[in-house]
This record gives structure tokens, C-alpha cells and sequence, in this order.
């Protein structure tokens, strides 16, 4: 996970720093990060498939208005019936006594809609919907992770010095991805938000995937988990074919 950390944080960095500045040559960023040419152009490259920045003659500048984080409720209404049945769909793995992770996101916030409000079980989460949706029931024990609320994604992120998910043993992990495809896994684009999602896919037992059909064969800008590391997929349409053919090869379970 360190070395995933340390490409992901560069990646971002470089990102903040062509933004601010524009443009800059790939000796520049060479020089500015401290690695190899090879290594500077293979982030460059992933920054450009991202459409986050175009190469020009000598070096790179950024795309005006790409990549900008689209606001909660816009993203909530997208797709709305199919996450709905998602969620529906998820929430048979539910059991008396799990110790489950909701992630944030448009698609996992209806999970809880469709289990029992008397079931007893353990609930973690950094989501404010979760957390809401949570209290209406009689006998969930609920836990919250993160340090600092983020509007635009309803959210709670920084576990630097949140020892609390140490303690568990989560047996569920439900996620949520904005890009879901064979090379690049689960991914998402904010820095804060991947570094939950791979500690708690790194610890959980089992971890189901909720996303729509218009996140397969995506990809953003930072990957938390393997596509071959998730246990069952659960989405509102067979998936495109590579995709599907690897669930199998790889004894994924697909739910739509």
C-alpha cells in the first residue's frame, strides 16, 4: 500500500501543481518530484488519459475546467432508479450480528432503505447520510471515522490519528467507485477519500462493489482496490464483456 500511497499522492501533486502553474516541461516536473523521466512521463500519461492535461510541444498544460469534482446532489439524481435497485439488491448481504462498512456515495446511501430496522448489527461509516439513516434503527451500533466533514461529497475524511478502525475485524465492506475496469480496479479522484477506501478494502473479509452501469469501464484518477480483490459485484446491467468474463475467471459473483 506504501507504494500505491506514494504514486497516488504524486500524482495528485502534480495535478495541484500544473493547475496553479498552467504549463510545465517534464524536465520541470522531473527536477520538482524526484524521480526519473520515465516515471514523470508515465504520471503525465495517466494524467492525460484522465483529460486533466494535453501535451504540447515541450511539456504539458492543463485542460481549463477538468476533472472538477461534481457536486453530491447532482451526481444523487443521476441514474437514481438503478442505484435504487442496487441498493436493493446489496442489502440481502446484510446479516443479524455483521460488522459492515458503508462507504460514501450516491449508490451505497440506499443500501440501509431495504434492510430490517430491528436488525441487530455494527455499522462503520464516514458518510452523513449513513449516519442519518442509521439512527432510525432500534438496534445498529454505529461507529464514525474521519476527522474533517467535506460538503461536496457528504462526507467525513482524515484517519491519520483515528485509531478506531484498527480495533475492528469488518467482515463487509460496501464500496462505492466513480470507475470500475480490469486494469485500474476500483477507482475514484479524491486523494482523502482513496486512502479510507484502501484501508478498509485492505482489512475487510469480504468487499462488494455497488456501482451503475456508467461506471464500467471507467477509470479516475486514483485506484484503492483491485478488481480481482472484490468478492461481488452488484451494479443494474450485465457488464461489458471483458469485465464480465473476468468476474468469472475470477469467481466474482454479479448481481443486477
Amino acid at each position: 500500500m506504501g507504494e500505491l500511497y506514494m504514486k497516488a499522492k504524486r500524482i495528485y501533486e502534480i495535478e495541484s501543481f500544473i493547475k496553479e502553474n498552467k504549463t510545465a516541461s517534464i524536465e520541470e516536473l522531473r527536477q520538482r518530484f524526484n524521480v526519473s523521466i520515465n516515471t514523470i512521463r508515465r504520471d503525465v500519461n495517466q494524467l492525460v488519459d484522465m483529460n486533466i492535461v494535453k501535451k504540447v510541444y515541450g511539456g504539458i498544460e492543463v485542460i481549463e475546467d477538468s476533472h472538477k469534482a461534481v457536486d453530491y446532489n447532482q451526481r444523487n439524481i443521476e441514474n437514481s432508479n438503478s442505484k435504487k435497485l442496487i441498493g436493493e439488491l446489496a442489502a440481502n448481504e446484510i446479516e443479524a450480528n455483521d460488522i459492515i462498512y458503508i462507504d460514501t456515495g450516491t449508490t451505497t446511501i440506499h443500501l440501509l432503505d431495504y434492510v430490517d430496522k430491528h436488525l441487530t448489527f455494527t455499522i462503520i461509516t464516514n458518510s452523513l447520510d449513513i449516519m442519518n439513516k442509521a439512527s432510525q434503527f432500534d438496534n445498529v451500533t454505529l461507529f464514525i471515522i474521519g476527522e474533517k466533514y467535506k460538503p461536496i461529497t457528504r462526507s467525513f475524511i482524515g484517519i491519520d490519528s483515528n485509531m478506531l478502525l484498527e480495533k475492528f475485524n469488518i467482515n463487509k465492506a460496501f464500496m462505492s467507485a466513480t470507475g470500475v475496469n480490469i486494469q485500474n480496479g476500483l477507482s475514484n479522484s479524491e486523494m482523502e477519500e482513496n486512502l479510507i477506501k484502501q484501508y478498509i478494502t485492505s482489512k475487510a473479509t469480504e468487499t462488494f462493489i455497488l456501482a451503475d452501469h456508467s461506471k464500467m469501464g471507467k477509470s479516475t484518477l486514483l485506484t484503492y482496490c483491485d478488481l480481482s480483490d472484490i468478492n461481488k459485484m452488484f451494479t443494474d446491467k450485465i457488464p461489458p464483456k471483458n469485465i464480465n468474463d473476468f468476474c468469472q475467471e475470477y469467481h466474482i459473483a454479479v448481481y443486477f
